[in-house]
């Protein structure tokens, strides 16, 4: 049965689809729709336990290592100076010949970040994120994730068992790296950051985006459906508008989808979860796919992003 849609209203003309749960290989169906108007999809039978599907020895966000040093590495503040404010032209030139600027670090340029800036990332997991930004130099940085087993404090990164709700101070820069589309209230979600956002701060979304190149081609068995941790998946028309409706001020929109969109799609295709024993995952260039595939999903996504037809977005938002 067809339900309102929550991210514009329609109840009409919506349409069902069964979605697999594919990356813990729990071998149950989950039922999604696909609105009308604003052609984005969302969860129907959302489980009454969510944090089943997000254990902490098997979810990939709390996998990631986690390695926090005392100070930031020399080396990779010197580059991080010249890269996103031009200083140590000499010596971070130099060392920058040649280097492929990490995302972490295009993240704070997009952001116009400072050093000292108060940082939230919301949907952190185990913080990684956080000690990759430490290690170039930035100081006041802070995670929440309601899903994570307890808080911790390192000093100047501080990871906390919380929900976006419970937050009240306000952060220069607030960050939701494919987390927003986890939460349910999408709406409300945005109203609530542009609270904890200073005036004139940023806000930086990474989030699937539905009825593009992944979309069409592989229908139900496209990654960024994830069933059923995606309460929702929005089009880039509906993303724009609620982040205005919340009242943001867009600065910036892109498309930066990983191959990785690609490989867990063909993978999800033939019925192989994530953590499939051989899952490309753990078999990087032996399994599945040979290094010609994963290069040829690199120049198809590159090329889609271009087209302003890419799986994933970024949308850089400013507080008034």
């Amino acid at each position: 049965m067809t339900s309102a849609c929550i991210l514009c209203g329609n109840t009409e003309n919506n349409q069902l689809y069964k979605v697999k749960e594919l990356q813990m290989g729990l071998d149950e169906y989950f039922e999604y729709q696909l609105c009308s108007s604003c052609g984005s999809m969302q969860l129907q039978d959302v489980p009454e336990n969510l944090g089943k599907y997000y254990p902490n020895e098997d979810y990939y966000s709390f996998k990631l290592g986690l390695q926090i040093r005392k100070k930031a590495d020399r080396l990779r503040k010197i580059k991080a100076d010249y890269l996103l404010f031009r200083k140590n032209r000499l010596l971070g030139g130099l060392l920058s010949i040649g280097y492929k600027m990490p995302e972490q670090l295009q993240w704070m340029k997009d952001l116009g970040a400072k050093y000292d800036d108060a940082i939230l990332d919301i949907g952190t997991g185990n913080g990684s994120l956080l000690a990759r930004l430490f290690q170039i130099g930035f100081t006041n940085l802070t995670g929440i994730d309601p899903f994570i087993n307890e808080s911790q404090d390192h000093g100047s990164i501080k990871i906390l068992k919380k929900d976006i709700y419970e937050l009240t101070d306000q952060y220069d820069i607030v960050m939701m790296h494919h987390s927003l589309e986890h939460m349910f209230e999408p709406q409300r979600v945005l109203s609530q950051a542009l609270k904890i956002t200073k005036p004139g701060g940023k806000v930086m979304i990474r989030i699937p985006i539905m009825g593009n190149y992944g979309w069409k081609k592989y229908g139900v068995f496209w990654g960024g459906i994830d069933a059923p941790r995606h309460i929702f998946i929005p089009s880039e028309k509906q993303l724009r508008l609620l982040c205005e409706q919340a009242g943001f001020i867009i600065d910036n929109f892109y498309y930066d989808s990983p191959i990785s969109m690609i490989w867990l799609s063909e993978q999800h295709k033939k019925g192989m979860h994530l953590y499939h024993p051989h899952s490309h995952i753990f078999n990087s260039g032996k399994g599945m796919f040979t290094k010609g595939d994963t290069k040829q999903f690199k120049a198809i996504l590159r090329a889609e992003n271009e087209k302003g037809n890419g799986d994933t977005a970024v949308i850089c938002l400013r507080k008034p």
